[in-house]
């Protein structure tokens, strides 16, 4: 049955799910200061409107408004109130002392000149440093705390390059019935604008509510950023839907005291948190830092929500946890993108997640999978990212074919669902080019079907060549992540050309946790290398070592296997034309 809502109806239908809890605190966003500033469904209302209508202006209805905050009660209203105006909001990433500076600044300028906005929303000084650059108005919204975070900013990036930005205001046509635009994940390249739409978002928001038995009685504790699509639509959206709870505090605060996730858990009585698969690896290996026992028993589900999801990570967050009141079949995964909106599949709640043995893998020639191979490799199977919600449709073709894989083999994922983007935004219009004649969408995920569990390997542009084997980085980089002295979730794996074997190597770079010192960049550099090769059967090109934060991350705090790889080439060509001069990664082993 079609989806009959319009942005219009759903503007109505959350006005009237949140006055009807006017007097209920449905959403606490901790401060610069830390405390929860809690607010009830009259409260949002009402002040998200005021707020929106303060910096909003003479623009059009259906105008795309743009928000550069940081995390803030602001950010959380203006985008709500946004929405409730009739705009078409999207926030843009902040900058935080994990991303690369040039990386953050390339994809904020390729936002600003390829997206026909009305107007940008930003802290005061940030929006006066923009006003010359900008054909459309840079207006400043007070924060409390803003002189931090614009010495935060101007340490990070510097906008005043002296080319002004080219970009057409062009309202998105009422009929589409946009809401506001998210990105996607930018790991490839320059994030794009997916148009979140009515029908789309209450799509996505009733099957996933439907497949979780969400209701208003249940509480989402949250650190994940309203730029990237985890935070914004699971923890924020789908709990505002909902008539439930919801807690949201900085995820530079959980990078600093990782046990306050646990804090807000305990206090707040929450049932839900989407965590990224390196925040439980992270939270185990922080026990001691995170201190006394909490009483996390309330919790009817810790979502992962990475592909590929890693069955040690779950194990060890469990084995760490278990005595606090987390139980095993209380954690769970989910195949997400923004794209879709958010989710694409879910794993049963209350039941332990599958998973599947690498060794029985085939590959999609019905021989043995290389994917499958029997070494150590950290992890010894594949963990289910969960069955398809309603009416969502996946299918697994051989890469580049219209062939549809067996089961148990590998290919690449292709979606047709409700909830399914129509294209991206841009100054120039909505493409729709990722999409075949049948509506179905080449997500460029590599995995496979069990029945009707999903199983997803990784990114199938990634796969490297090696003498006729695929090789998974995703494989590669969890192998590095067992050495001591990496820096947990920094190691990145990627292919170059090898021209004399007419095939392609495997390179490694992995940062170096605490001093780094050349004796133990060698010692780690070999011990990488011995255990990649014992744990693929491929011996590494190169193992390089690097400082904390020398790999590149996307804006949206993914890991970018691209710009890395990019950064590593041009280190290698300067060291090729300048011989003399030495770079953090290509000194000797």
């Amino acid at each position: 049955m079609k989806n009959s809502m319009n942005a219009e109806r759903f503007r109505k239908q959350l006005e009237q799910h949140l006055s009807q809890f006017s007097e209920k605190v449905l959403l606490r966003i901790v401060d610069a200061q830390g405390q929860p500033i809690e607010l009830t469904g009259a409260q949002i209302v009402e002040r998200s409107r005021a707020l929106a209508e303060e910096h909003s202006g003479p623009a059009a209805a259906g105008s795309v408004v743009l928000i550069l905050l940081p995390h803030s009660v602001e950010l959380f209203l203006l985008h709500i109130g946004l929405v409730l105006q009739g705009y078409v909001p999207a926030i843009l990433a902040w900058p935080t002392s994990r991303v690369d500076a040039a990386k953050y600044q390339r994809n904020l300028l390729h936002q600003l000149r390829n997206l026909p906005a009305e107007r940008l929303i930003t802290i005061p000084a940030l929006a006066e440093n923009l006003a010359h650059t900008l054909p459309y108005q840079a207006v400043a919204c007070p924060i409390a705390g803003a002189e931090r975070w614009e010495e935060v900013f101007a340490a990070k990036v510097n906008l005043d390059d002296g080319e002004r930005v080219v970009s057409e205001a062009v309202p998105l046509p009422a009929e589409s019935g946009a809401l506001f635009l998210q990105f996607s994940g930018g790991t490839t390249g320059a994030q794009k604008a997916v148009v979140i739409t009515a029908e789309i978002l209450s799509a996505q928001l009733e099957r996933l509510a439907h497949t979780l038995e969400f209701t208003e009685e249940d509480s989402v504790v949250s650190w994940l950023p309203m730029y990237h699509d985890m935070g914004l639509i699971a923890c924020l959206w789908l709990p505002l839907w909902s008539s439930a709870q919801s807690l949201h505090f900085a995820a530079s605060d959980w990078l600093l005291n990782p046990g306050v996730l646990f804090d807000y858990i305990e206090r707040y009585k929450g049932t839900f948190t989407w965590l990224p698969n390196f925040a439980f690896s992270y939270l185990a290996a922080q026990q001691e830092r995170v201190g006394q026992p909490r009483a996390l028993n309330s919790m009817r589900a810790w979502i992962n929500c990475s592909e590929p999801v890693r069955n040690r990570s779950i194990n060890d967050f469990a084995e760490r946890y278990g005595n606090w009141g987390v139980a095993k079949n209380t954690l769970h995964a989910c195949y997400a993108m923004a794209e879709n909106v958010f989710a694409v599949t879910q794993t049963v709640l209350g039941e332990e997640v599958p998973v599947y043995s690498r060794s029985l893998l085939r590959g999609s020639n019905g021989a043995e999978s290389t994917a499958g191979r029997l070494f150590d490799l950290g992890d010894e199977v594949y963990v289910s990212s969960g069955r398809a919600l309603h009416n969502m449709e996946i299918r697994i073709l051989a890469p580049g074919t219209e062939e549809p894989c067996a089961e148990r083999t590998p290919g690449e994922i292709h979606l047709r669902t409700p909830s399914l983007f129509r294209g991206y935004w841009g100054s120039d219009g909505l493409r729709t080019s990722s999409f075949d004649r049948d509506g179905w969408y080449n997500t460029g995920d590599y995995g496979f079907l069990d029945g009707e569990e999903l199983y997803v390997i990784g990114r199938y542009k990634d796969v490297i060549i090696v003498a006729g084997q695929n090789v998974f980085p995703e494989d590669v980089e969890l192998a590095a992540n067992t050495v001591e002295g990496v820096y947990p979730g920094r190691v990145v794996a990627f292919g170059v050309a090898n021209e004399q074997q007419q095939t392609e190597s495997v390179i490694v770079i992995a940062e170096l946790r605490g001093d780094f010192d050349p004796v133990r960049k060698r010692n780690t550099e070999r011990a990488i290398y011995q255990t990649v090769l014992t744990s693929i059967g491929i011996a590494p090109r190169q193992v390089a070592v690097v400082p904390e934060r020398w790999i590149v991350k996307s804006t949206a705090g993914k890991i970018s296997r691209t710009e890395t790889r990019a950064r590593f080439m041009a280190e290698l060509s300067n060291q090729v034309s300048n011989p003399a001069q030495r770079s953090a990664v290509l000194q000797e082993k």
